[in-house]
């Protein structure tokens, strides 16, 4: 699967709209989203959390060019025409390594429960960033990484309900990975952020910026 996180910022000529055009553009602009069948959109207000962003869309699709069509879609109707793209990401779905029982072990089926799914009700809160470790990491033995990855996985389910999708960008995006997190409180989550520091995993860290705080609501709560 496909994710795209996409944030944008009203560009000044919106408030060129009288409110008639303004409600049609929206109205518009979320029609075209609701009839895409290929596309899995998500929305979200950033105000005030972000410099230059007012609301993400996220999209999920199995093909890129799904999404891409969806938002050239978007960015050519009327109220399109008055947002500007800030920041994106972008990465996909897979397996880890990490989950892969040695000869050693018996296999067991996975726990997911504190995996975000796209067919589960939106949590209030989604913080998103870019994550690349360091090339030491990569260059650690497989067993020593799986170890340190186990312990850092031990300390985040002490924190459920909070819910964590982890997207590969190897490639594809300027970063390794994409982790995003659902929850109902910030406090809380905020709680796992300072235990997470203290794992060992922390000192293989390159880059875990920048942070966005999103907040789930309709999109025509959104769109001014």
């Amino acid at each position: 699967m496909h994710h795209n996180y996409i944030f944008f910022d009203l560009k000044d000529s919106i408030y060129s709209l009288n409110p008639v055009e303004l409600e049609k553009s929206k109205k518009e602009f979320i029609e075209i989203i609701s009839k895409n069948k290929s596309v899995t959109t998500f929305s979200y207000d950033t105000t005030g959390l972000k410099y230059n962003s007012r609301f993400l869309l996220w999209f999920a699709s199995q093909e890129v060019t799904h999404i891409q069509d969806l938002l050239k879609e978007l960015l050519r109707s009327d109220f399109g025409r008055h947002l500007n793209m800030t920041y994106t990401l972008f990465g996909m779905t897979k397996p880890s390594q990490y989950k892969r029982p040695s000869s050693s072990e018996t296999q067991k089926p996975h726990d997911d429960s504190q995996a975000i799914k796209l067919s589960n009700p939106r949590e209030k809160y989604l913080i998103i960033y870019p994550f690349t470790k360091t090339t030491s990491w990569h260059l650690l033995p497989y067993d020593e990484r799986r170890r340190i990855m186990g312990d850092h996985v031990k300390t985040a389910h002490g924190f459920a309900p909070i819910k964590q999708l982890l997207l590969y960008a190897f490639g594809v995006d300027d970063h390794e990975f994409i982790v995003s997190y659902e929850t109902e409180s910030l406090s809380h989550f905020q709680d796992l952020v300072m235990a997470l520091r203290n794992t060992e995993g922390r000192g293989f860290t390159e880059n875990d910026t920048p942070i966005y705080t999103c907040i789930y609501k309709p999109l025509s709560d959104i769109l001014l």
